[in-house]
């Protein structure tokens, strides 16, 4: 069984607690806003220094995500706003849970840890450029499906690493931070390749200009012109001089 079927096998059992969201008024947006204070909840737990419970809370608040898409096909309110704002919580929720984790890990008796720090901050930044790269390829008419480790996989990782101790959440930071950078290089080149090139520029020939002619032609051209002028008013001057030397003999 593949992670496709999981999750449809999951939206199969979580169909009670949607027909029961129905059945209360509750709107997909309403859902939407619960799943994020429970995950900002969770956040604050983890901070504190309790794992397992805010692991508990985590999971439960990423639930609400499944839940409300359900339910908008259920009351047939799905929406290009709905799926955006679904979108925007779902990284505020992350965002949350990341900075506890940070909290947590820069507040121990025993004092801060670096390396689980840095690695935090290779998952977040792994996870904004994950989802970016998407987002971009959506906006140039391109889809990005693909990648070694999305969000549902991450929620799922973090969530039983919470539940297991410091020393799980610490082992589950190191891969999340590897599978996040290769996924957002993986979608770079996926998309890459389906985008077309620069067009080949296209060379115009330009005609070699005519040669310029020299002055000293120009100038024999200009006096050549002058003395035929001078020869035809001459000769239309002759026959007007002949009648009167006729006259005078």
């Amino acid at each position: 069984m593949d992670f496709t079927e999981f999750k449809l096998q999951a939206r199969g059992r979580v169909r009670p607690v949607v027909l029961a969201l129905d059945a209360l008024g509750m709107t997909p947006l309403a859902v939407s806003i619960t799943g994020l204070v429970i995950t900002a909840l969770s956040g604050w737990i983890i901070a504190q220094g309790n794992l397992f419970l805010g692991g508990l809370i985590f999971l439960l608040g990423s639930g609400f995500d499944m839940l409300d898409g359900d339910l908008a096909r259920l009351q047939g309110t799905v929406s290009r706003r709905g799926a955006f704002l679904d979108s925007c919580f779902d990284r505020l929720g992350e965002a949350f849970l990341f900075a506890g984790l940070t909290w947590y890990f820069a507040t121990l008796r025993s004092g801060a840890e670096p390396v689980a720090l840095l690695l935090i901050t290779c998952v977040v930044v792994g996870s904004l450029t994950t989802s970016y790269v998407r987002a971009r390829a959506e906006g140039v008419g391109e889809t990005c499906s693909v990648g070694f480790f999305q969000r549902t996989e991450r929620v799922i990782l973090l969530a039983a690493a919470l539940l297991l101790g410091k020393w799980a959440v610490v082992l589950v930071l190191w891969f999340l931070a590897f599978a996040t950078l290769a996924t957002t290089v993986q979608r770079i080149v996926h998309v890459a390749a389906k985008l077309p090139g620069p067009e080949p520029r296209t060379v115009v020939p330009v005609e070699p200009e005519p040669p310029a002619a020299d002055a000293t032609d120009a100038a024999d051209a200009t006096g050549a012109t002058d003395t035929t002028a001078a020869a035809d008013a001459a000769d239309a001057a002759d026959p007007a001089a002949a009648p009167s030397a006729k006259d005078g003999s």
